[in-house]
This record gives C-alpha cells, sequence and structure tokens, in this order.
C-alpha cells in the first residue's frame, strides 16, 4: 500500500511542479508565488526541461497555436511530433514510441538533450532568464546532474525500500506523468470540444481535463492565458486551482488572475 500511496504522491507532486510552477507562475505570471515555493516546485519539476526553454516555446505557441509555425500543432506537423517528437528531431513513430516509454531513461537522454536543442525562442523568456537560479539551471551541466539527481534520488529510494518492483511502479508513474503532459499537446488539440470563437484548434477535452489535474481545459486556457483556473465552465474540475486557493489562503500565493464571467460569457460560440 505504501508503494501506491508513493506513486500517488510522485504523479500529484511532478502535475503541480509543471501544472502551477512551470505553465500558470513562470510561462504566464497568472499567479505569484513566494519565491522559495516557486524555486521548490521547478526543482522538483526539472525533468520537464530548462525553465527558460520551457516558457519561451510556450510563450511562442500561444503566439501562434495551430498556425504553420507553431512549434508542436499536431494539425500541421502530425500526432507523434507533436506528441513527444518536437523534443528529438523525429516524426518517426517507433522513435516516438520508445522515447515515449523510456521512463527514467528518457529524463537521462533530455538532461543531455534538452538544454541545447528547441533554444530559438528563449528570448521570449527573459523575464525567466534574469532569475539568477533558473539561468543557472538552466544551462547544460547543471541541467544534466538535476536530471542524474532524480533519477539517482527516485530510483535508488524505490529500490532499497521495494526493490524491482518498485522501479517498475515507478518507471510506469514516470511515463503516465510524461505522456499526460504531452498529450496536452497532441490530444489537447484535436479530441473534445471547442466552446469559443476561435481560429486555434484548443480543445476541453474531459479526460485530460481530470487526469493533468486541471490542464486539459485547453481551449479555455488558449482563450483565457493569462487565467491562473483553466476550469472555467460549469462540471470542469480544476485541482491545480484548488491549490492555488489554498496556497493564496495561506498566504503562498498572490497575484491570482481569473478573467471575469461576463467576459467568459462574451466569448462562448453561439
Amino acid at each position: 500500500m505504501s508503494l501506491l500511496f508513493l506513486a500517488l504522491g510522485y504523479y500529484l507532486l511532478a502535475g503541480l511542479g509543471v501544472n502551477l510552477a512551470y505553465h500558470r507562475c513562470l510561462s504566464h505570471r497568472s499567479v505569484q508565488l513566494r519565491k522559495p515555493l516557486e524555486r521548490v516546485l521547478i526543482s522538483v519539476a526539472l525533468p520537464a526541461g530548462t525553465p527558460i526553454q520551457w516558457a519561451g516555446t510556450h510563450r511562442f505557441h500561444h503566439k501562434c497555436a495551430d498556425e504553420t509555425a507553431d512549434p508542436h500543432s499536431p494539425v500541421w506537423k502530425g500526432f507523434w511530433y507533436s506528441h513527444v517528437g518536437w523534443y528529438i528531431g523525429s516524426s518517426a513513430a517507433w522513435v516516438c514510441v520508445i522515447y515515449a516509454l523510456a521512463g527514467p531513461i528518457r529524463t537521462l537522454y533530455d538532461g543531455w538533450n534538452r538544454p541545447r536543442t528547441n533554444q530559438q525562442y528563449n528570448h521570449l523568456a527573459r523575464d525567466v532568464a534574469a532569475d539568477p537560479y533558473y539561468r543557472f539551471v538552466s544551462k547544460p551541466l547543471p541541467f544534466l546532474a538535476a536530471c542524474v539527481l532524480h533519477v539517482a534520488v527516485s530510483y535508488g529510494f524505490v529500490y532499497a525500500c521495494w526493490g524491482w518492483a518498485g522501479v517498475g511502479v515507478l518507471w510506469a508513474v514516470s511515463v503516465v506523468v510524461y505522456n499526460l503532459g504531452d498529450s496536452i499537446d497532441s490530444f489537447g488539440h484535436l479530441a473534445g470540444k471547442r466552446p469559443f470563437r476561435t481560429t486555434h484548434r484548443a480543445r476541453n477535452n474531459f479526460v485530460l481535463g481530470y487526469l493533468t489535474l486541471g490542464e486539459g481545459w485547453h481551449a479555455n486556457h488558449h482563450e483565457f492565458p493569462e487565467s491562473a483556473r483553466q476550469g472555467l465552465l460549469p462540471r470542469q474540475f480544476d485541482w491545480t486551482w484548488q491549490v492555488i486557493l489554498l496556497l493564496q489562503l495561506a498566504g503562498l500565493a498572490s497575484m491570482v488572475k481569473v478573467p471575469a464571467e461576463n467576459r467568459i460569457r462574451r466569448r462562448l460560440a453561439e
């Protein structure tokens, strides 16, 4: 039972690090966290990519969502490229499948690869680069060291406690976490509802909305990228938003941005 709790904790903490810290805090500045908490969450989620590259690429994606210049639109570049291929510069399905299932091996490979690729949009994240810590961990050697440490500590711990069964469970959870995040770029622009009058193809996907802790309400996010809450419509539970509310009550989050209800209604398709 304790192994299952550890797996759940890993899933939730990784999701919170990416959804709240990387995405809503750093990339969109829709919420401001106390700096020590922000840095801890970013550090926990570092296998997602370097903070500068992650924020810069994501901001560019929003500037040209589902246009030909979009770095990872499935509309123009196909499912596998948008899902994981754009990380490694490949559209070959078999290469992408191996990468998608690689778990800790993917983390180690990314430790070397991510600070050296997809850097062309870093100029859009100068505010992130202005932070000395994020500038440091975005460099090749520190980022590689962080990824190696993440794998060594997490897999070393589960092996010491549960042996190879623990390694297998953590590997499976890491594959799930990676691919749920990747699905926002792929399935999130292919499957689901488009409730707004827009040209982009971002969609609200019910399954992703719940499994990605609120990130799957992707049409809402593209319509209101400055919003700290992504579950903006009825029956759209946003777990990350609930955490933001708790952090706000505790004095650990401030400057929380949410669009007014009448503004949301005006943008809905008839």
